[in-house]
């Protein structure tokens, strides 16, 4: 069976644009072209999408993805038993963050005592994972409850949140045209809106040099911020993230 390209989105939940931007990508072609222009998709490019969807969900870069399914050698049920095994040992942590999550309720409740050493079961597992990433989530994370917090305080009138938002989504706006037009994320041109972006987080943040970068990082891969950049252009997010660490490193 064939998909439009209108029909593909809804089935998978992609914007169609970026369903088109996978296309320009190479990641994404579809099976074949109609009569009338419309793009077509069959199973095997469903099943490629759900590749790229995989590989998202566990944090690849789209450019990260394009290597890898780029690959000569590239064997999609290989690949398939190792999201299994990813998607298990999560699903295992999850399960003991659940039993932590009942003992906990049940200790407050008065119901069964809870041992020191189970108060932390369950979160071993991540805090090592990410000391061997060598990223910055602890600060990373810091950053998205303060953000939080200071967006929900109450102590400033809502035309401030309103006109926050309004200059953001206008970076975002300036960045994918840059995106677009095909420029350098460490360019002047794009150093210079990213200099905007520096500017409007420091009315939040003190955007030190390990803070953007951490910010940065955070906009790749924090599921918070990945929702509010991804609307605006699938690649969005990795291309800010990088201009940011370009100016941080240069300018910081």
């Amino acid at each position: 069976m064939a998909y439009t390209v209108k029909t593909l989105s809804e089935l998978s939940g992609v914007t169609i644009r970026t369903l088109h931007f996978y296309e320009e990508l190479g990641l994404l072609k579809p099976a074949y072209h109609g009569a009338n222009g419309y793009r077509y998709y069959e199973e095997k490019e469903l099943l490629q999408l759900q590749q790229i969807l995989f590989f998202k969900e566990l944090g690849f870069t789209l450019k990260q993805i394009q290597k890898v399914l780029g690959r000569s050698d590239f064997d999609q049920l290989a690949a398939l038993h190792s999201h299994r095994r990813f998607i298990n040992e999560e699903w295992e942590k999850l399960g003991q963050l659940i039993k932590t999550i009942d003992k906990t309720i049940n200790h407050l409740q008065g119901k069964k005592k809870m041992k020191d050493q189970e108060i932390f079961d369950g979160f071993t597992l991540g805090i090592v994972k990410r000391a061997k990433e060598g990223e910055s989530y602890f600060v990373a994370e810091a950053l998205v409850l303060a953000s939080i917090k200071n967006l929900n305080d109450g102590k400033r009138e809502q035309s401030y949140y309103d006109n926050l938002i309004k200059t953001a989504h206008a970076i975002f706006k300036e960045i994918v045209d840059c995106i677009e037009s095909g420029s350098n994320p460490a360019s002047d041109k794009v150093q210079r809106i990213v200099k905007k972006h520096h500017a409007l987080t420091e009315e939040h943040h003190n955007a030190t040099k390990q803070v953007y970068k951490a910010l940065a990082q955070l906009y790749r891969e924090h599921p918070v911020y990945r929702k509010q950049l991804d609307p605006f252009h699938p690649e969005l997010a990795e291309f800010l993230a990088e201009g940011m660490e370009a100016f941080a490193d240069s300018k910081l």
